[in-house]
């Protein structure tokens, strides 16, 4: 069964996106916080984290070491925000992130970019 974490510290937008994953048949956590991250991350190996938001990735935080064990590029990470400048896209993209959405967020288009990256 494939494994997917939600990371966002607003519980209206992890549950939109929980909504939109169902039926999946796939294994769905979310963490509300870093600690909580953390403790996910080291438990279990992830197919897919969606981060809502960008301030996990300026905290000074290593996301990236947490989830993907070398030498593996397990899990895909996608970060769904509201962040439209070119510098913040870009500079995401550049250090690993493999997808960005912004909202308002076509909820179709993500359960589809989910299925694709479950299949891999």
């Amino acid at each position: 069964m494939a494994r997917v974490l939600i990371y966002s510290a607003d519980r209206l937008l992890t549950e939109l996106v929980r909504v939109a994953l169902q039926g999946l048949g796939a294994e769905i956590r979310s963490a509300e916080n870093y600690e909580r991250f953390e403790q996910l991350a080291a438990r279990m190996v992830f197919d897919l984290v969606l981060v809502v938001g960008v301030a996990p990735f300026w905290s000074g935080r290593e996301l990236f070491r947490r989830v993907r064990p070398r030498p593996l590029h397990k899990p895909e990470i996608y970060v769904l925000a509201w962040h439209q400048a070119d510098e913040t896209v870009l500079g995401l993209l550049e250090s690993g992130v493999d997808q960005y959405m912004t909202f308002p967020l076509n909820l179709a288009r993500l359960r589809g970019k989910v299925i694709t990256a479950l299949e891999r």
